[in-house]
């Protein structure tokens, strides 16, 4: 995971020093990262309510009406009892906007969820992924280095991970 976040901090620190413009406009790609926050994968039953995370994600603007990207997110690692468990998220979405202004875009989104479990105690690891679905809302504001966002999405629709994760950041344009 360390490797994961160091290139994650590389990626974002180039998409920094890179020449941007927040407009949404066909052929574009955009990266971004954030923070989320999600109810916990399992629902209310699980004990992994309430995880606070990172997220990176990518889109590519089809239409001016259509996007698709991936994310990935990583949730803080928590401790159980005797257990430590780590929880992280694999996202393909597509968006469609809704409202496509110049300074704000309103979307919905809709995709696959691919969430992965990990568990650890006394020497003892157990791996597991659950396949689902998302489908949620988002926005977004254009600023000068960039496009602020926050979207409410329900992941793992379908699975025994489905949980709700509220999203925010920020998005450059790299082209």
């Amino acid at each position: 995971m360390k490797k994961l976040l160091g290139i994650t901090c590389l990626v974002i620190g180039l998409i920094l020093t890179t020449h941007i413009n927040s407009f949404a406009q066909q052929g574009n790609i955009s990266l971004g990262g954030g923070l989320m926050y999600g109810s916990g994968a399992g629902g209310s039953q699980s004990s992994l309510n309430n995880d606070l995370g990172l997220m990176i994600d990518g889109y590519y603007t089809i239409t001016d009406k259509i996007r698709a990207g991936a994310g990935f997110g990583y949730f803080f690692p928590k401790s159980e009892g005797a257990g430590d468990f780590t929880v992280s998220e694999f996202n393909l979405n597509g968006h469609y906007l809704f409202l496509n202004e110049l300074a704000y875009n309103v979307y919905g989104l809709a995709g696959i969820n691919i969430t992965s479990l990990k568990v650890e105690s006394g020497g003892f690891s157990f791996s597991t992924s659950e396949t689902g679905l998302n489908i949620g809302v988002g926005g977004e504001y254009g600023m000068g280095f960039g496009n602020l966002f926050g979207e409410l999405k329900y992941a793992g629709l379908g699975g025994q991970a489905d949980e709700l994760v509220l999203g925010a950041g920020v998005r450059f344009i790299v082209n």
